[in-house]
């Protein structure tokens, strides 16, 4: 697995005093191709933080970096009370994206993908899922 993690993002609706980030946004097109898209399945807009030159030294290409950032993501977090208390993941993606691009941002590189989840609210993201 490949350390990443979320840029945080601001929304241009809301409030700028609010104090926790929020790492993602549900994007409210409709895509079609996925199954069960807008019932079980939704589609969340992020981009992935990490140390890209080391991960492309390690791993062959970019969506090999890509489903291991995702897996990285998915891994729950360690617990800061010890081994009595399982941490759930903060996210459930697919372990696949749907799509990605490689951005540079100043000398950094960055990955802004579209990811699927199964959750159609997170507290960590922006608005909620589309329902059908």
């Amino acid at each position: 697995m490949i350390e990443c993690g979320l840029q945080p993002i601001i929304s241009r609706f809301s409030n700028t005093q609010e104090k926790k980030p929020r790492y993602g946004t549900y994007l409210q097109i409709m895509y079609w191709g996925i199954k069960g898209y807008g019932k079980k399945s939704w589609v969340v807009a992020v981009k992935i933080e990490l140390d890209y030159d080391a991960a492309l030294k390690e791993y062959k290409d970019d969506e090999e970096i890509v489903k291991k950032c995702i897996e990285y993501l998915n891994a729950p977090q360690k617990s800061k009370y010890g081994k009595k208390r399982m941490r759930k993941p903060l996210y459930f993606f697919d372990s696949a994206p749907h799509s990605y691009k490689i951005l540079e941002n100043g000398n950094k590189k960055i990955i802004s993908a579209k990811l699927i989840t199964k959750e159609q609210k997170n507290k960590n993201f922006w608005l909620t899922g589309p329902s059908t």
